[in-house]
């Protein structure tokens, strides 16, 4: 039953890192893709359009800037929105462009407002979509969630810890005469505390394998579910349930067996 119950709170945890990981990388792989829109006069050569996308590139806080012509704007359009607009217009309206992705580093909205002022006065630039207000609320969904998650983490670690602290008492508790003999034989109360906080770091190591088993065996539920978010491998995830077990039961253990050894006389 001790195993059950550190596994369970374990189990709970686990779930948290794998959302929590899920969602930082997901979070990563939408910053990667953060782009601004320099959209260029018609009529600029291309390889003036190219010279620029180099200086472009050159910035810190540009990662890559990739010229798309006319062309490739109405292809892109006809694949977004379908033919319909463009042929209802005679000739092609969609200006020519350099699409510029910022580093994923740092923050996001103050680099693509530094591309976009650096860009707008320049006059082969007609204008520059850096999305602000959409980077706005994307950091600060992220700021957010960070903040949320930590909290939410560290409310579960305190939980996991106070099962692992209850379950120590039971097994204390449920030893008082096994403990009162090793007392007459001459046991330290060190040694016997000793002895609980092995067995407490044992429960939390078993609880530890269970729970990382359960989340390996519904890795493939969980893709097949939730395929945004992907898993952690199970060579990180099993060991980081042990390793964690294990402290919290120490910790739990350490925390309640002065106050369990001293109801059962042993101070």
């Amino acid at each position: 039953m001790s195993v059950v119950a550190t596994t369970a709170a374990l189990l709970l945890l686990g779930f948290f890192i794998q959302i929590v990981a899920g969602g930082y990388d997901l979070s990563a792989s939408v910053k990667d893709r953060v782009e601004v829109e320099v959209y260029l006069h018609d009529g600029l050569s291309r390889r003036a359009a190219l010279r620029i996308a180099r200086e472009i590139e050159e910035m810190p806080a540009v990662a890559e800037a990739r010229y798309i012509d006319k062309n490739a704007a109405a292809r892109e359009f006809r694949e977004m929105f379908g033919n319909g607009f463009l042929e209802a217009v005679t000739g092609n309206p969609l200006p020519a462009s350099i699409r510029v992705r910022l580093e994923s580093e740092g923050n996001l909205t103050a680099r693509a407002r530094e591309v976009a002022k650096a860009l707008s006065g320049r006059k082969e630039v007609e204008g520059v979509d850096a999305g602000e207000a959409w980077l706005e609320a994307l950091e600060r969904f992220l700021r957010i969630a960070s903040g949320a998650g930590v909290l939410l983490g560290s409310v579960l670690c305190l939980a996991c810890g106070f099962a692992v602290s209850n379950v120590t008492k039971l097994m204390v508790l449920g030893q008082r005469e096994a403990i009162h003999v090793m007392r007459l034989v001459g046991a330290t109360g060190w040694y016997i505390r000793m002895t609980f906080l092995a067995g407490g770091c044992l429960v939390g190591c078993a609880g530890g394998v269970l729970a990382g088993t359960i989340l390996a065996l519904g890795a493939a539920w969980w893709t097949a579910w939730i395929p945004e978010i992907k898993p952690l491998p199970t060579g990180q995830t099993v060991p980081l349930l042990v390793l964690l077990g294990g402290c919290l039961g120490v910790l739990g253990s350490l925390s309640s067996l002065n106050r369990v050894l001293r109801a059962v006389t042993l101070r």
